[in-house]
């Protein structure tokens, strides 16, 4: 897999999350489900906020020593690794959606 170095997911921060979604103001990795949400590619809403909600937290907030990834990219947490397996996933819809394959 690739090597993915942990920063913030470039996703509406959660104040925006109350307000209705305009289309035009959608980040291209989002779309809107059947019942006007606001989902990762590949991710249903439960996963989208899943990951949302993990991207948002920093480092130190996984782990009591602020380490949560080793030196050669591979985090070493539970929290982590979840979001890691929840940006494959997504990431594979995002490339299989614009054809770029995995």
């Amino acid at each position: 897999m690739t090597q993915i170095l942990r920063g913030r997911f470039d996703g509406f921060k959660a104040a925006d999350r109350t307000q209705p979604v305009s289309l035009g103001l959608l980040p291209e990795r989002y779309h809107v489900d059947g019942n006007g949400r606001r989902v990762l590619v590949g991710l249903t809403p439960a996963e989208t906020r899943e990951f949302e909600t993990l991207d948002s937290l920093s480092p130190s907030d996984h782990t009591g020593n602020g380490i949560a990834w080793t030196f050669g990219g591979e985090p070493t947490t539970g929290l982590e690794k979840r979001w890691l397996q929840l940006y494959a996933k997504h990431d594979e819809a995002w490339k299989a959606l614009k054809g770029q394959g995995g």
